[in-house]
């Protein structure tokens, strides 16, 4: 196979039998109908999986809701004598959390060589907000949309999806700093050991990729041969930004204060609702709550998170309305304000794109034209010759 330097090369310029890679794939002819199978029950599950999870969740808080009376009026009494001051940081800390991301977004196109205000990416962000909560796995919807919105301003496709790529990342492994102490601290359930297991294998892998891609020298052959004719051209994209890993020190540190922001919001949600603790009682539960939204990222971890982190906040001693109700108070932080934050966004940006389209042209200027009372006399004549006397 020929080498190629993927700093200098060209989409022409690779090789050709990098499309005929397809027919080293293609499946035996027993294998067929187990693949055929397998296709249709991933489309299926893709199309109906999410819904029925939704539905689920759904049925199971109408049979709390009916068994557990007391509980539903004790939680909601929780919620509705909930302290204002701490709900009002808790506010402000969500909005301190939007510019932590923007500015994480901004540093890391600025490395890129873009320059985009801070108020733009959260706009940008709050739309990737809206699209991955109300799509069922809105990962990479998300994305889509993201890459689509700097498209708009100025940014290639392939550096938006660069930047939003490292930004999880770093912040996937912000996580794991966090996580791997809770760990030890706290005898982890079965479920949380497995669900941190393959969070950690799926940032080593996401690493690994961004390191060979990233680094200075040539990726390795196996590598590039493995790669589809479309993914050596983004390669060769991606290559000629020079990124290394002491340059992402300020993304890196933005995003772990998001992080800590959201312990903080659950420790304010506690205070809120009447209950004072330290500081590890709300780190543990909000590294649990994180993991199960990471293993199941169906609409953005509806019910996963919920119970998850207030049964943790029950085990470590607080007691069932108020571990209930931080916990609704802090998803309404973290997940549904900056919901509604996007969609009234996105409502005002169409609304003002649809009436500034409507709005008449200008009408352009008229300049005066000066006028002399010397009349300019015409010499065309049209072709007819005058005799001369």
């Amino acid at each position: 196979m020929v080498e190629v330097d993927l700093r200098e090369a060209e989409p022409d310029d690779l090789p050709n039998t990098i499309s005929r890679r397809e027919n080293l794939h293609r499946p035996k002819g027993w294998l067929r109908p187990i693949n055929s199978f397998a296709r249709q029950l991933a489309l299926r599950f893709r199309r109906h999986g999410a819904y029925l999870w939704l539905l689920f969740i759904l049925g199971l808080a109408v049979y709390f809701g009916l068994n557990q009376k007391v509980e539903i009026f004790s939680i909601w009494d929780t919620i509705f004598g909930a302290d204002r001051r701490w709900l009002l940081a808790l506010i402000g800390l969500e909005v301190v959390i939007l510019i932590l991301v923007a500015g994480a977004y901004r540093s890391l196109l600025g490395k890129l060589g873009h320059h985009i205000k801070i108020d733009t990416l959260v706009g940008v962000h709050l739309k990737r907000v809206v699209v991955g909560t109300i799509t069922p796995v809105g990962g990479p919807a998300s994305m889509l949309v993201f890459v689509h919105a700097l498209r708009n301003r100025g940014v290639r496709p392939v550096d938006a999806l660069l930047a939003v790529s490292i930004k999880s990342v770093i912040g996937n492994i912000a996580f794991l700093i966090l996580l791997l102490p809770v760990l030890f601290v706290q005898e982890p359930s079965p479920l949380l050991i497995s669900g941190a297991a393959g969070l950690v294998l799926l940032v080593a892998i996401m690493a690994a990729i961004l390191g060979l891609a990233l680094r200075s020298t040539k990726p390795p052959q196996w590598f590039l041969s493995r790669l589809p004719r479309k993914g050596l051209r983004l390669l060769a994209q991606v290559r000629l930004h020079d990124i290394s890993v002491p340059r992402l020190a300020g993304p890196f540190a933005l995003m772990m204060a998001t992080k800590l922001a959201g312990v903080l919001m659950l420790f304010f949600s506690l205070r809120a609702v009447g209950h004072n603790t330290d500081i590890a009682v709300p780190l543990i539960a909000y590294v649990v709550g994180m993991v199960f939204l990471l293993v199941a990222p169906v609409f953005n971890g509806i019910g996963f998170v919920e119970v998850s982190m207030a049964v943790a906040l029950q085990q470590l001693g607080v007691p069932p309305a108020a571990a209930i109700g931080a916990t609704l108070l802090t998803r309404a932080g973290e997940l549904w304000l900056p919901l509604a934050a996007g969609i009234a966004f996105q409502a005002f940006e169409t609304l003002s794109s649809r009436f500034g389209s409507n709005l008449p042209a200008a009408i352009p200027s008229l300049r005066p034209v000066p006028v002399t009372n010397k009349l300019t006399p015409s010499f065309k004549t049209n072709g007819i010759r005058t005799p001369t006397i």
